[in-house]
């Protein structure tokens, strides 16, 4: 009697062994496939782009992940261009020429309104040279289009001394095709401008 008992009892282990080793495998198994795809998902979005000899990663990811960056980038490039003025004349066109690929006709517009009052025809024969500053950049990534308000200094040099203001603008901003013109795929829409302490500086134009 005493050996059935005891063969009862080594079954039971053996079946409770038995079920522990099941759900273990299982365990295992089900962390492997998922550990598996996790590796598999994060190797899919690396992009290796080999130049010559060298070899670079890039990651994938979606566009919106990035936007918000991307349009802070694209707004602190186009005040860059437009703001930054030279005596040279060529530096100032080809600056221009690269501001408009990054916005629409309201760019233009101000452009215009600039050349009417001999702003730039001024800054070269009076030897100025202009620079921006960006101080704070506020995206709203929320609704389509997106909108976008950029603070910014100006700071003038010039013979007789130097002068800055403090501007503000505000704009639209649209998804194109990225170019490379455009690398961000973006087009700045409805783009305003003011500034204050505009003492021997940059007149306000909208």
């Amino acid at each position: 009697m005493e050996k059935l008992f005891e063969i009862d009892k080594k079954f039971k282990h053996q079946r409770l062994l038995t079920i522990i080793t099941i759900i273990s495998l299982v365990i295992i198994s089900i962390t492997s496939i998922v550990f598996s795809n996790q590796v598999t998902n994060d190797f899919t979005k690396r992009i290796y782009v080999v130049n010559k000899d060298k070899q670079f990663e890039a990651m994938v990811s979606t566009v919106n992940e990035n936007r918000s960056a991307e349009i802070r980038y694209q707004l602190e490039r186009f005040h860059e261009l437009f703001f930054t003025i030279s005596p040279d004349p060529k530096a100032v066109d080809l600056n221009m020429e690269k501001a408009f690929y990054l916005g629409d006709e309201s760019v233009k517009r101000l452009y215009d309104d600039l050349i009417e009052r001999n702003f730039f025809r001024n800054m070269i024969q009076g030897n100025v040279n202009q620079t921006v500053k960006i101080d704070t950049i506020l995206v709203n990534t929320s609704t389509y289009p997106y909108t976008a308000e950029t603070q910014f200094r100006i700071y003038q040099t010039r013979a007789t001394g130097k002068g800055t203001k403090k501007g503000t603008s505000t704009c639209k901003l649209e998804d194109v095709v990225r170019t490379t013109n455009s690398p961000n795929g973006l087009i700045i829409r409805d783009f305003k401008f003011s500034s204050v302490d505009a003492k021997n500086s940059l007149e306000d134009a909208n």
